[in-house]
């Protein structure tokens, strides 16, 4: 037995939060108890962990990560970007508390989910996106990563093989966001001009051709050429060049990747699963007109992302109000490399307008901050209490993702023990890492490599 002992416990509902209890996990790596009292013969037979002054609670679910499968990654069906790197990103997963992960890269195979499982201590779960539109709009964009056998994959059989739901549905890749910044648009400058560019520029280029809401009819020359001379390009092309370079890169796979909404939706009516859908503004009104068609389990990704702060909330509130869509907010970047998203802003006004139902991490191109520390960040500012802050990233997960955790995310007897020990009131610095009630990290290093037995 393993008694983590005089912690501040969050159990994950919502609601409870002891100043100073216990949690008993037994033998077989459940959670026996969890109160401000235990049995002194129970205590001497248990290995006792002091968590004074320390916060213990459920391991973070996180249900939105790309790039951590040996399958193909994104809507674009990229290559993958090979197993140390994705052992890598699993390993940082992992060490910011996050015991349980969902890959979105919708193209996996449900044997390239398991393999990567097998080499791996923190649970893998995936989505799927195995239909024709969604294929074509990878083709579009990329689709290097797909082989013959996950262009033969359906969703209906990865949903039967234990996928939990449908998505994520569009991306920053076939619809014009923060992946074309950091990879297309760069690598396409690098094979037309020779010259290697940042995702500021690429972003600048973007915006320039395309505007904020992607539309091949927003293209205006002076425009394009201010933003060139801004970005330092003005003397590596022209205003047309630019405008080729995005037309080719980043507009030609939106309307198919919009037109996989629908498809996606109705299947996932035909399934009774849930669907995940990227929210931006590129893909709002495809996001609304989905919310209509009755998909048990909506889940707009990423709410607070890209938008304005005025115009998240407002459609935020729309989603919630008239359509019960449950809204994702994604933490990205804002705290750490601050590249993809460069401050919080859109995040803290979700917390101020109670908005967050699940919370997740997004990629930010392998350099998302944890899901900590948002929680960490948005109490210290009185955003929201800590019970309802853990809750939206570990109950509320289950209850929106019904197949993604079972018997988890919870501090409750009969559930299985992925259990945190942080310090407080710095959630985000985790000390402890338990999955299943063994011990996977401690003090920031990882100290098993098995694989999870139990689910």
């Amino acid at each position: 037995m393993l008694l983590l002992k005089n912690g501040l416990v969050v159990t994950g509902d919502g609601r409870t939060l002891y100043e100073k209890a216990s949690v008993l996990i037994d033998d077989e790596g459940d959670i026996a108890y969890v109160g401000e009292r235990v049995d002194d013969t129970v205590e001497a037979k248990a290995e006792v962990v002091d968590c004074t002054g320390k916060a213990v609670m459920p391991g973070m679910i996180n249900h939105h990560q790309h790039g951590v499968t040996f399958g193909p990654i994104f809507a674009s069906g990229l290559k993958n970007y090979g197993r140390e790197r994705i052992i890598e990103l699993l390993d940082r997963n992992l060490l910011q508390g996050h015991t349980t992960t969902m890959n979105v890269d919708g193209f996996a195979t449900m044997d390239e989910v398991k393999e990567t499982q097998a080499n791996h201590p923190m649970r893998l779960k995936t989505a799927t996106t195995h239909l024709p539109i969604n294929y074509q709009a990878a083709l579009e964009c990329d689709g290097k990563g797909l082989s013959e056998v996950h262009k033969a994959m359906t969703a209906e059989k990865m949903i039967e093989q234990g996928a939990v739901c449908i998505g994520e549905v569009g991306g920053g890749h076939t619809l014009g966001g923060g992946g074309q910044d950091y990879l297309y648009i760069p690598k396409k400058v690098k094979e037309v001009k020779g010259i290697d560019i940042d995702y500021m520029q690429a972003r600048k280029m973007k915006l320039a051709v395309l505007g904020r809401f992607i539309e091949k009819s927003y293209y205006n020359r002076d425009i394009v050429a201010a933003a060139l001379e801004d970005a330092g390009l003005a003397s590596i092309m022209t205003p047309e060049e630019c405008r080729d370079i995005i037309w080719e890169t980043t507009y030609a796979s939106v309307q198919v990747a919009l037109d996989g909404y629908k498809e996606a939706a109705k299947e996932a009516i035909r399934l009774d699963v849930p669907l995940m859908c990227h929210n931006a503004p590129t893909s709002m009104k495809k996001v609304h007109e989905i919310a209509k068609m009755g998909v048990k389990h909506f889940i707009a990704c990423h709410s607070n992302y890209l938008f304005t702060k005025d115009e998240a909330v407002e459609n935020g509130k729309y989603l919630k109000e008239f359509y019960g869509v449950i809204l994702d907010a994604a933490v990205h970047d804002p705290f750490g490399q601050k590249h993809l998203v460069a401050t919080p802003e859109n995040l803290f006004a979700f917390y101020e307008n109670d908005l967050i139902d699940i919370l997740s991490t997004d990629f930010a191109n392998g350099q998302c901050d944890s899901m900590l520390k948002a929680i960490e960040e948005a109490t210290k500012r009185n955003l929201v209490s800590l019970p309802k802050a853990v809750a939206q990233g570990t109950t509320n997960v289950t209850e929106a993702l019904p197949k993604i955790a079972p018997r988890l995310g919870l501090l409750a007897p009969g559930y299985i023990a992925d259990v945190l020990v942080v310090n407080y009131p710095n959630v985000s610095e985790v000390e402890r890492i338990y999955i299943g009630g063994k011990l996977i990290a401690k003090d920031g290093v990882k100290v098993c490599n098995d694989p999870p037995t139990r689910w």
